[in-house]
């Protein structure tokens, strides 16, 4: 492999990287503990998921450091990704037993977590697959679990990682220079991993994903995958209007900012830029990293279950309104030909566009048309020319563009993340550890991190205010008798009238 300047390969031919212009982004906060969050949806894929957590911590150069949010769906006989997870190192934290043909109790062996490694770092959030409402909303679900780590990472439950992959990423981000990077790219098969090694065929090349059309089955603008371009033997991130939900590496600030739409219901090939136009108009941006961080099994579950008992193909209604949702941001025209109105817009909140950057801006900076549904082919500089876009930074990222709801919807809730940096969250109004400036939010990352294991213990953490239990016997007594008095009288008055009615019925006769 011949290797030459910075230069990126759009599927057709090389283009040299240019310098990149627009201005200076936001410095870098101080740094905080480093922690980092590791957000994982999974669907019946326990196999390929327990690996996952394998190659996460056995490959983490301070593994310690590193806390991970599972969104798994599964059903009550199928093994679960934490189960065999535990299980290939020696502890056996499940058992199960038959109650009858079709239910199966699953008793949870706490003895047996402290030999499985890093069983208290892994918080769950279980779901019966029934109820699974496809990718988006699974990983909604994850900042439930979200603590006050530093850094937050996304990943898919089928995804393999560099030796010191976490070093690694946190360099990538820090030579971004840039506060709202989010280090992203399509990651390499797994299968290819060993030629993105050192001294490799591949070692310098890094997937990049260059075009960005509209799907023609939902009139909704997504990357084009897999990945046939590449950048190569860049020295530092290059700036990109591709963001990959297989991998994603940013400090946590990002999941207050543009959380994940839990409205947003069985749609797959939108959750990708709807995220990324929610995010890059708060202020965000995306870097390509200068090398491979992780890998991604991209072939079918073995178990033979997957996409189409996750995306429910017969829940087509939820998924046009999903569709919908995503489109009225970009002021596309929906299924029934109508334009949202701003007011729908409003009633996202913090699930529509943010307020730093424009929609005129977005589509300027990844050369997209919204009202000609015209496509960036991603050819030539295409690919490689981006513009940094520069902002007002008194504007917060969590401020809306459109700002005037009626109707909110309902706004997402952090449990267990007590110190938040930029996200107000009502009505606890619980934002800690920060300092406004011309109405920005400012500060550094927080090192308290408050702990929930994977069965969701909640030691330490703030319970709902409940009625004493003694208050809740009483109550309960006093609905018995109720129920007595008013149900066992009726009875009584039947009971005795019907054999009187016979009785007179039987003299009659006589």
């Amino acid at each position: 492999m011949i290797m030459g300047n910075p230069r990126v390969f759009d599927g057709h031919a090389y283009v040299d990287v240019p310098e990149i212009k627009g201005g200076n982004p936001p410095p870098l906060f101080p740094d905080g503990d480093g922690s980092i969050f590791v957000s994982i949806a999974s669907f019946r894929d326990a196999e390929r998921c327990a690996e996952t957590l394998k190659s996460l911590f056995e490959n983490a150069e301070h593994p310690d450091k590193v806390y991970v949010g599972l969104s798994e769906h599964v059903q009550e006989q199928d093994p679960k990704c934490l189960e065999l997870y535990c299980q290939a190192h020696g502890a056996k934290i499940l058992k199960r037993e038959e109650v009858r043909a079709d239910m199966t109790k699953v008793i949870h062996l706490p003895d047996q977590d402290k030999l499985c490694p890093h069983f208290d770092q892994i918080r769950l959030v279980a779901t019966f697959h029934v109820a699974a409402k496809g990718p988006i909303w699974a990983r909604s679900l994850i900042r439930k679990v979200l603590g006050n780590e530093e850094y937050c990472m996304q990943v898919d439950a089928h995804t393999s990682f560099i030796h010191n992959w976490d070093t690694v990423a946190k360099q990538e981000w820090r030579s971004a220079e840039n506060e709202f990077a989010v280090i992203s790219n399509p990651p390499a098969l797994k299968s290819e991993q060993a030629e993105y090694e050192e001294g490799s065929s591949k070692a310098k090349q890094v997937p990049r994903v260059c075009r960005l059309a509209y799907k023609p089955d939902n009139g909704y603008p997504d990357y084009n995958y897999p990945a046939h371009s590449w950048v190569e033997d860049i020295e530092k991130p290059l700036l990109s209007h591709a963001w990959s939900s297989a991998f994603s590496f940013a400090k946590c600030h990002l999941e207050e900012s543009a959380p994940y739409d839990s409205f947003s219901w069985y749609a797959k090939p939108i959750e990708q830029f709807s995220r990324f136009s929610r995010f890059w108009t708060r202020g965000y941006d995306v870097y390509t990293p200068t090398r491979v961080i992780a890998f991604h099994d991209s072939g079918p579950q073995k178990n033979g279950h997957g996409n189409d008992e996750w995306f429910r193909r017969q829940r087509q209604r939820f998924r046009i309104e999903a569709i919908d949702r995503a489109k009225a941001t970009l002021r596309l025209k929906q299924q029934d030909g109508t334009i949202a109105s701003d007011a729908v817009l409003a009633n996202m909140g913090i699930y529509g566009l943010g307020k730093r950057r424009t929609l005129k801006q977005l589509e300027e900076f990844t050369k997209l048309e919204f009202a000609s549904l015209k496509s960036n082919e991603g050819v030539g500089e295409d690919c490689v020319a981006f513009e940094y876009v520069p902002f007002d930074a008194a504007i917060s990222p969590v401020e809306n563009f459109y700002d005037q709801p009626d109707d909110l919807d309902p706004q997402p809730e952090f449990p267990l993340r007590t110190k938040l940096i930029f996200y107000e969250q009502l009505p606890m109004n619980i934002v800690a550890g920060n300092t406004k400036s011309g109405g920005a939010v400012v500060g550094r990352a927080l090192d308290s991190v408050q702990r929930v294991d994977s069965f969701q213990r909640m030691d330490g953490i703030e319970q709902p205010n409940l009625p004493p239990f003694s208050t809740l016997i009483v109550l309960w007594i006093f609905g018995m008798i109720v129920w007595c008095v008013v149900f066992m009288s009726q009875g009584n008055v039947n009971g005795s009238g019907t054999p009187r009615k016979k009785k007179q019925m039987m003299s009659k006769d006589v």
